[in-house]
């Protein structure tokens, strides 16, 4: 449970404390048709199921030949989240 631990092997709580405030700010849910923008590209989602999300990467948004690939809804908004990406179309497609 607790990750940081001093000489004695007791739990050290001040630095357990500074990670828990280090908070993100939360991406806004996923829905059909958003397109967002990351450095190397687009993300268009396609498809939201219960656990599985259908998405499209592109270099250039709007781009119709491209493979529709699926992940879990948690890997992609931590992708997302790592790559700082932006919502730039939330209209559904």
């Amino acid at each position: 449970m607790f990750r940081y631990r001093n000489e004695q092997n007791q739990p050290i709580k001040g630095l357990i404390q500074l990670e828990m405030k280090k908070s993100h700010k939360p991406l806004s849910p996923l829905a059909n048709g958003q397109v967002w923008k990351t450095e190397k590209g687009y993300v268009h989602i396609w498809h939201i199921g219960k656990r599985l999300v259908d998405y499209k990467m592109m270099k250039q948004p709007g781009k119709k030949a491209v493979r529709t690939q699926v992940t879990g809804i948690d890997t992609l908004q931590q992708y997302l989240r790592s790559q700082k990406a932006v919502l730039v179309n939330a209209s559904p497609a």
